[in-house]
């Protein structure tokens, strides 16, 4: 017998589904023999197409360098290669290799199947649905990461009372195992 989701087990869920999805490119990573890092730079080359190094980086949240690195590795591997920017003579590319883009395709084509295959036999309306309430959370996720300014306030705000999950210290610049 499974019980109906409520609205404060949604995001429950979803926090599971993250945690899946992780596993799920994790499991990638080490049948590749490649970082996490680097499998979700093949996926977006795959997706995005070709991209500067800063873009990458940005998107691991990495620095600059930790970006190189990874172009440098992902290239030593045959999987990227590096071109002239079109129109920035200060920017290199990176660009998926055909190696590389027959990596990055059946990755994407194995998470579609393992994902349709988990939705099979939900009624298509259903499917719809999930899908734009999927797309509406992804989007509100994103517009509230990208709000770096009200997520500082707002866990700085959590942070700083004294019921707060650090009663106040992390946000007074106490490391958690300072003396009291």
């Amino acid at each position: 017998m499974t019980e109906e989701p409520g609205p404060a087990s949604v995001p429950d869920r979803v926090r599971d589904l993250v945690l899946a999805v992780d596993a799920y490119r994790r499991a990638y990573a080490d049948v590749l023999g490649l970082g996490v890092g680097e499998v979700l730079t093949l996926s977006d080359l795959g997706r995005e197409g070709a991209r500067p190094v800063a873009i990458l980086a940005a998107r691991l949240g990495v620095t600059a360098k930790a970006g190189t690195a990874l172009a440098d590795r992902l290239q030593a591997r045959g999987l990227v290669e590096r071109r002239r920017h079109p129109t920035d003579r200060r920017s290199t590319l990176v660009d998926l290799t055909p190696r590389g883009r027959r990596v990055a395709d059946l990755m994407e084509r194995l998470f579609r199947d393992d994902v349709e295959s988990a939705l099979e036999g939900a009624p298509a309306e259903h499917q719809r649905e999930l899908a734009g309430l999927l797309d509406g959370l992804a989007a509100a996720l994103r517009q509230s990461a990208g709000d770096v300014n009200r997520l500082r306030r707002r866990l700085l705000r959590e942070d700083t009372t004294p019921d707060g999950p650090a009663g106040g210290a992390r946000a007074r610049g106490v490391p958690d195992d300072a003396p009291g």
